[in-house]
């Protein structure tokens, strides 16, 4: 069984290299107007400023090669035809982000359109997030992509568009394209087993990500954005290795290697330069972790103990807590935020709430459909594949440098 496990998810992890390795691929600019001139600062995750090394040929730092993508893929226009660009300045970003403030002049003529295409030749499914700010309040926002790349801010009158249902909207299509979030929730799904077990596990999960997502938003607690991402995919491979390890007598040694690889990636980072000494200590504490609750969760089930269901609260909790910051992150690098933290904190967690309820739902439904239909020998091989996924993203993520 662990063989066939191993094998799979090997494989998995060398087909995931032309895969996303994050929940969507997404920017974020904020566009300030000022009479006929108008700034824009834009934010660009580290991970997809990346995938311009793909295309070959470039070999400027991360800063400049986002910055010529800017330059390159963005127009500001008006009645009168294209706006002057003006200065192009890289900012100081937080860790795991590039941070470019792009300047036009309009003339005599307000501006009337963006037209914004970074990134999306390569990434075709890539979106970003925009606010147009005008005399110091936030005036309306848009979302472009690949297919929708020009933003008319001519006819947007002063009534700001900004309302609790558009904070919903977003955490619906946050959590809707989120596939690590999406993979977690399939693999929690799994080592529950059963729909009472499943509610258990979502509650757990809620709870989690609720108490860290409002901490990270109202500054009490601050997570490096980059070592969130990657331990959103070992919890990914954790819960698809706890899968397999359950009422099994090599539990010890599966949890032991989980434990080492998380030393050994963290030890890697290091010395790459990846991580700083205070963050090897993170990785110290998610194997040490991932050692006990694996063997937690096998002594558990093999004694079929109620203590079970309580773990997997616990667990989930946990897993939650660092699902929740990846969540923060997101909310607070498109700055959303304003001057009021109530109404985007809590629209955007309950359309997070909905968008994940309808696909527990939607896959809870579909488990029941074809339990008797899919042979038995065909069932570890989604948890394999999760395992595989989760291992490829954990160390992708935690050795970007």
């Amino acid at each position: 069984m662990m063989r066939r496990l191993a094998a799979t998810s090997l494989l998995v992890l060398c087909l995931a290299m032309d895969a996303g390795a994050h929940t969507r691929s997404e920017s974020y600019s904020h566009w300030y107007q000022s009479g006929n001139s108008i700034t824009a600062t834009i934010t660009v995750p580290l991970r997809e400023v990346m995938l311009l090394y793909q295309s070959g040929g470039n070999t400027l730092p991360p800063g400049e090669m986002m910055r010529d993508e800017l330059v390159a893929n963005t127009l500001v226009s008006n009645a009168d035809g294209d706006c002057t660009a003006g200065a192009v300045n890289i900012l100081q970003a937080a860790s795991g982000f590039v941070r470019i403030e792009l300047q036009f002049d309009c003339g005599t003529t307000t501006p009337s359109n963006i037209r914004y295409r970074a990134l999306f030749d390569a990434a075709p499914a890539h979106v970003h997030y925009a606010k147009l700010h005008r005399d110091a309040g936030v005036l309306a926002e848009t979302l472009l992509t690949d297919m929708s790349d020009t933003w008319n801010i001519g006819n947007i009158d002063d009534a700001a568009s900004y309302s609790f249902l558009s904070f919903l909207k977003l955490g619906i299509q946050h959590i809707a394209g989120g596939v690590d979030h999406i993979a977690f929730l399939v693999g929690m799904l799994l080592i529950a087993g059963s729909v009472g077990r499943s509610i258990v596990a979502v509650t757990g999960f809620t709870l989690g990500h609720s108490v860290s997502l409002g901490a990270a938003v109202l500054g009490l607690v601050h997570a490096d954005s980059t070592l969130v991402e990657a331990f959103i995919g070992f919890t990914v491979a954790l819960v698809a290795v706890e899968y397999f390890v359950r009422r099994r007598q090599s539990a010890l040694t599966v949890a032991s290697v989980s434990m080492a690889v998380a030393w050994s990636v963290g030890l890697l980072a290091i010395s790459i330069g990846a991580i700083s000494g205070r963050a090897l200590f993170v990785f110290a504490g998610f194997g040490v972790f991932a050692l006990c609750y694996l063997l937690a969760s096998n002594t558990l089930a093999r004694r079929d103990s109620p203590g079970a269901a309580t773990l997997l609260f616990v667990a989930t909790t946990c897993f939650g807590l660092v699902h929740g910051f990846g969540f923060a992150g997101f909310l607070m690098e498109t700055g959303i935020l304003g001057p009021s933290l109530f109404v985007p904190l809590l629209g955007f967690n309950l359309g997070v709430e909905v968008g994940q309820l309808t696909m527990v739902a939607v896959a809870l439904a579909m488990a029941t459909l074809i339990r008797n239909r899919v042979p038995r020998t065909v069932t570890p091989i989604l948890p394999a594949c999760l395992c595989g996924i989760g291992v490829f993203w954990f160390v992708g993520r935690a050795l970007i440098v």
